[in-house]
């Protein structure tokens, strides 16, 4: 296999790696992970032959240039006073060289060091051997579950043989969240249905406990998009169901204050009444939205514990499970088939139903004849993985790729309204950490359980943070923590089985954009505004003072040069208070500029918000262009702002309402004929 890199940036990267991820000298040592190097997992090796499917050429020749750049002793000696090649130097002064990286006051170094940094230690922590296993995973006695038999799957996707044109009375893209409702509810009412999904189809015996090949099978740029200037960690779901095949299942209703500012400043009609409700109540009824099988695992209970002790209230976060067996691995698809995602219920009921669903397409552009959606065309695969032309005339077009494909379809259709592919929100969420006496175990259990609302209000006007917590898998966890040498590092790796993360999810006010490269495909474009700055930074506060209350013996911030707080195991320090407020003055003197701290979204939304007006947004209040007609969205983009609860509920009833509109429309077009 050609690789990305020279043998000299080979090289470099090899010592790169080995800098992040030394082999030390500790006794002891159970599993072997301190003296395990990245060199001996082959991290440098696995990263040149996978990059190229990962990054766009830009970001190969910027990730070359720096290794490039490394490689040059005049530059380290400018920036870190040592005049030697990256490779050559001893690992006390190749870690000062990365260290000096990882903290610079310029944007482009801090990004530089973050190409490699997380991708190094998500495999080194993930990739497997000829066992499917991971030798660092001894160390820190992490296990996983045999795969389970093979089962007939309960989908039957079309099979192309050369290239096709298929008519529908509607062809839906994508089977997420909006897609997986809408094919459900069209279908219900009588309609011939196609649905076109970029990804594959997985479904229980599939679906595995490993990170790695998870990933690649279930989520978008398998598993490690990111904004463009490397600043927020996108995780998003591309396969038969989308994001709710993925996600950790919280189910949460639409906040009437969110409905009210969407009909006050969007002009959106029609959602702040009883109908939405009542799609509310739908679409909570199929997926078997319940607080039931909310139990609680050890990580939500210290979030439940910190924040009681505090004063403030944990309430049980609604899941659409039936029959979960809490095994913590909701965020790699459910082999029990408890989780109710739309692959096992809208989509399975839209395929009883007759509806005809097609996998592994990508949908190129809208079809439009006289300002009138018509179809789609696009490339599927046919039996033996050659790509062949698909097109599908239909008389509805829905687009439900997402806040992140949606957008750049209408772009690639030659749609022009100003706010397609504008108003990116997010939810940026960052995350803390605590050590605590007793095992946690952050993979075992229901994920995400709990949460504290408190302080989703923090500017009067219904912005602010929630505070939840996240399934804390090897690969992500080490991604996620910061960085200040080998030894720091492995020490809270070596840990992994005591620490909780408390994850601060903020409702943005101000958004990001999504744009095309040249080949048509979205980049996502996403700066912090001071005020959402503020609200994340609030969040970090009390996450902080939340492990504190609960009695960690370590907490820690999120940014990427470690700032910790040791009370010492089993007590520690006698005013815990005190040392806590000190402590949260540094995390914030600390800043929050791009790539100095962790930040993720699992929640992308508002890309093709709807509105009153062409002027507030680029689809009218039933979810159809202002520019096409016959041409509708029904995903995540149309949200007017961003929620400020995990999303999926409210796509789904978004979707529901959408829906209703297409099959009144339907049902008069059929009375006319």
């Amino acid at each position: 296999m050609a690789t990305l890199f020279t043998e000299r940036q080979l090289s470099t990267l090899r010592a790169f790696c080995d800098t992040l991820i030394p082999a030390l000298d500790a006794t002891p040592d159970p599993g072997g992970l301190y003296a395990r190097a990245a060199s001996d997992l082959h991290i440098a090796e696995t990263l040149s032959d996978s990059l190229p499917d990962l990054i766009d050429a830009t970001s190969q020749l910027q990730l070359k240039l720096f290794l490039d750049v490394l490689d040059q002793p005049l530059v380290n000696g400018l920036f870190g006073r040592i005049l030697k090649p990256f490779a050559e130097m001893t690992l006390a002064e190749r870690t000062m060289i990365l260290r000096d990286w990882s903290s610079s006051p310029i944007a482009l170094r801090r990004q530089a060091f973050q190409s490699i940094k997380r991708l190094a230690f998500l495999l080194f922590y993930s990739v497997l051997d000829a066992e499917n296993s991971n030798p660092n995973w001894a160390a820190i006695d992490y296990r996983v579950t045999a795969p389970r038999a093979p089962t007939e799957r309960a989908i039957k996707p079309l099979i192309f043989t050369e290239d096709t044109t298929l008519r529908a009375d509607a062809v839906i893209i994508g089977s997420g969240a909006g897609g997986g409702v809408m094919a459900g509810e069209l279908s219900a009412a009588g309609l011939d249905v196609i649905v076109l999904e970029k990804g594959g189809y997985y479904a229980e015996a599939d679906f595995s406990d490993l990170e790695v090949p998870s990933n690649q099978q279930l989520f978008e740029n398998k598993g490690v998009l990111t904004t463009t200037d490397l600043g927020v960690i996108i995780l998003a779901g591309s396969t038969l169901g989308g994001g709710t095949v993925v996600n950790w299942s919280a189910s949460f209703r639409t906040p009437d204050h969110v409905l009210a500012e969407w009909e006050r400043d969007y002009g959106l009609t029609g959602f702040s009444g009883s109908s939405y409700q009542r799609s509310l109540d739908a679409v909570s009824h199929r997926i078997n939205v319940n607080e039931d099988e909310s139990l609680c695992n050890r990580q939500n209970g210290v979030l439940e514990k910190g924040a009681t002790a505090l004063g403030y209230t944990v309430k049980t976060i609604p899941r659409n499970v039936r029959g979960c067996e809490d095994c913590g691995f909701c965020n790699f698809g459910c082999q029990f088939g408890a989780k109710q995602s739309t692959l096992k219920t809208y989509l399975q009921d839209a395929h009883e139903r007759g509806a005809r669903i097609a996998v592994n397409v990508q949908v190129e552009r809208v079809l439009i004849e006289y300002g009138r959606a018509v179809g789609v065309v696009g490339t599927a695969l046919n039996a033996d993985g050659r790509p062949i032309q698909l097109t599908v005339r239909a008389k509805t077009v829905v687009a439900a790729a997402g806040s992140l494909h949606t957008p750049a379809l209408l772009l690639r259709s030659g749609l022009s309204n100003a706010h397609i592919g504008s108003n990116l929100h997010l939810h940026p969420t960052t995350v803390t950490y605590g050590l605590y006496d007793e095992p946690v175990i952050g993979w075992a259990g229901v994920p995400m359980s709990r949460y504290v609302s408190n302080f989703s209000d923090l500017d009067g006007a219904g912005y602010g943070v929630v505070l939840e917590t996240a399934p804390l898998h090897p690969g992500i966890g080490a991604l996620s923590l910061a960085w200040s040498d080998g030894a720091q590092h492995k020490r809270v790796m070596a840990n992994l089985r005591h620490l909780s993360n408390i994850i601060v999810i903020a409702r943005d006010h101000d958004g990001g954009r999504v744009t095309i490269d040249r080949r048509g495909q979205p980049k996502l474009h996403y700066t912090l505004s001071a005020r959402d700055n503020a609200l994340l930074a609030r969040g970090v506060d009390e996450a902080l003072r939340i492990h504190a209350a609960a009695g960690a013996y370590e907490i820690s911030g999120p940014h990427s040069v470690p700032h910790l707080l040791q009370f010492g195991k089993n007590g520690g320090t006698p005013d815990r208070t005190a040392a806590v407020e000190s402590f949260i003055g540094r995390v914030r003197a600390s800043g929050w500029g791009k790539n100095s701290f962790a930040l993720f979204s699992a929640h992308q939304m508002s890309s093709c918000r709807m509105a009153g007006s062409p002027a507030l947004g680029a689809l009218d209040p039933t979810g159809e262009s202002f520019e096409v007609r016959g041409l509708f969205v029904a995903d995540a983009s149309v949200l007017p702002t961003a929620v400020g609860r995990n999303p999926m509920v409210t796509i789904m009833a978004v979707a529901h309402q959408i829906a209703g509109h297409i099959k009144a429309r339907h049902i008069k077009r059929e009375a006319q004929q």
